[in-house]
């Protein structure tokens, strides 16, 4: 059973668990901004990593529904994608600065200072995390393409260009942080962020599969950096490897393609972008019991075809102020849509295997252009929480 709030009168929830004071930074002028001072009250670490466990969890809901299309478009501000940014947004006005990215000097910190104060970074790291995570899972270009399928035909360029922004700013800054915890040499035991890295993993596995060499090395890098950085957790490297295997088997570069009717199975995707399919059964198992224990899901495997978004329109040098082509909105005729069809564990959709709601033509899902994701690294600039 789903529920948005639990049944409690206003007023009546427990105070916020009590929570670690912010580590004195070595420049104490970085702990405070004057165009960011502020009344507002500090709840502590562990308080703002509840508020947006709330966001997270209508996230999570988002993402179950695997991109099923309704007859509201994620730009309308009705839609559960609007819902929950909005919802984001007004929670993070709640957030005192001195918990932000900025005054914390990360940069500044040794792995001592990061070691001896655990209770305070294992929540702040949380909390970052939390913040990137769901706007990445927002804005996942498989599901929005799932999602918008209805609307082809009127999608606001508008909406082609905040999605491209938001998906490369906070995928960036999920690298950042693996990097970060690399450099420090500072060992994470959290489950979320190794979830974190492999949603970030999925989306820079579609890009690596290009022609553009370049481009190709610097996504696969990215990759790797992902999947090594969910290697402790064993069941989460084990999706990542076999989403890899799936996709590399489907995928043939777009001018030498044969067959434009291969299909990937996005079973493997689910599998990752669910967060409830993510935990660790035999750890689970040895908490809970057998009585209280439950498996997480399973999901048969699932294909048909659509086409990833167009790509927003962003002038070249090349092209100084010449006049802006028209987005193009085009798609291949689609394949007749038939009932959903199981597939055998090992054994690769075939062509003629269809399930237009949940998956998607390889051709189509790797024929996306870079912009659509490009890359940004801007830690100073907009994203930062």
């Amino acid at each position: 059973m789903e529920f948005d709030y639990l049944d409690l009168p206003d007023g009546s929830f427990p105070p916020y668990p009590e929570s670690p004071s912010m580590p004195q930074s070595r420049s104490p002028n970085d702990m405070t901004d004057g165009a960011r001072t502020t009344d507002l009250k500090d709840q502590g670490i562990v308080a703002y990593v509840i508020m947006l466990s709330e966001v997270f969890a209508k996230t999570a809901r988002y993402v179950r529904r695997h991109g099923k299309p309704t007859n509201v478009p994620p730009w309308s501000s009705q839609s559960e994608y609007s819902k929950i940014i909005t919802l984001q947004m007004d929670l993070e006005t709640f957030v005192p600065y001195i918990h932000r990215f900025k005054p914390a000097s990360l940069s500044e910190r040794t792995l001592e200072d990061l070691q001896a104060n655990r209770n305070y970074w294992g929540p702040f790291f949380l909390n970052q995390c939390l913040y990137h995570t769901i706007l990445c899972l927002l804005n996942h270009p498989l599901l929005l393409s799932l999602s918008l399928r209805n609307f082809r035909s009127t999608i606001p360029e508008i909406f082609l260009q905040h999605t491209s922004d938001l998906i490369s700013t906070h995928t960036t800054w999920i690298i950042h942080f693996i990097k970060y915890f690399e450099e420090k040499s500072f060992m994470v035991s959290d489950p979320f962020l190794g979830y974190s890295a492999a949603v970030v993993a999925t989306i820079e596995l579609q890009l690596s599969f290009t022609e553009n060499s370049t481009i190709r090395q610097e996504k696969r890098d990215r990759f790797l950096k992902c999947v090594s950085f969910a290697n402790w957790n064993v069941p989460q490297a084990d999706r990542l490897q076999r989403l890899e295997g799936a996709v590399s088997a489907s995928y043939q570069p777009e001018s030498g393609a044969q067959n434009k009717s291969l299909l990937i199975d996005l079973s493997r995707f689910w599998e990752i972008l669910e967060y409830s399919s993510n935990s660790d059964s035999d750890s689970a198992r040895r908490m809970f019991g057998d009585s209280l224990y439950s498996e997480p899901p399973t999901f048969a495997g699932e294909v048909s075809q659509t086409s990833p978004l167009p790509e927003p329109f962003r002038l070249g040098p090349q092209q100084g102020l010449s006049p802006s082509p028209m987005p193009q909105y085009g798609l291949q005729t689609p394949f007749p849509a038939g009932p959903p069809y199981a597939i055998e564990p090992g054994n690769s959709p075939r062509p003629d295997v269809l399930d237009d709601e949940f998956s998607i033509l390889a051709a189509n899902f790797f024929s996306q252009g870079q912009e659509f994701l490009r890359t940004c690294d801007n830690r100073a600039g907009i994203g930062n929480f």
